[in-house]
């Protein structure tokens, strides 16, 4: 039974680096459509989904050293796998768990203002090529951009037309 969740462990690997001590927050690539109006003899407009927007997430870590710096220091082209998973305990005592894993590219890195007594922080905000997401071992998200593969809520949007066009 789904109930209310609280949040005991973040754990996470860049490039197979582990963070698990310096993430500070994730927020993981939020799902939005571009939608278009229909009207067509309606007196209320109806939209219907014309394509996705462009998927991204950030992680914020603290104190990030040249370890993490190196493992973000990829060929020009090259994906960056971010993989982050988190863990707790539902209201009734079970323990769930939700792995996220991103492929992409760096897009932007901010790092905190320098003062004193303040701890640094650093916010990597990767545009997303894939991006899955597992609740509990069960897979809710599978996106691939390059594929066009677009698993929501466990529903293959893309599927039918993916196999009318002889993509797999």
């Amino acid at each position: 039974m789904f109930t209310n969740r609280v949040r005991q462990a973040i754990a996470a690997t860049l490039q197979g680096l582990p963070l698990s001590a310096t993430v500070e927050d994730f927020t993981a690539p939020k799902i939005e459509f571009d939608m278009e109006d229909m009207r067509g003899g309606r007196f209320i407009t109806e939209q219907m989904a014309k394509s996705a927007k462009a998927l991204t997430c950030i992680l914020t870590l603290q104190g990030m050293g040249p370890e993490i710096m190196l493992a973000l220091g990829v060929k020009l082209g090259d994906d960056i796998l971010l993989n982050v998973r988190e863990a707790g305990q539902d209201q009734d005592g079970n323990t769930w768990f939700t792995y996220h894993t991103v492929g992409g590219k760096l897009k932007t890195l901010t790092e905190t203002k320098m003062e004193m007594g303040k701890k640094p922080t650093t916010a990597l905000e990767l545009s997303c090529r894939t991006y899955n997401r597992i609740e509990n071992g069960i897979p809710v998200i599978d996106i691939d951009v390059r594929t066009q593969k677009f698993m929501l809520n466990g529903v293959d949007i893309l599927g039918d037309a993916r196999r009318a066009v002889l993509l797999p």
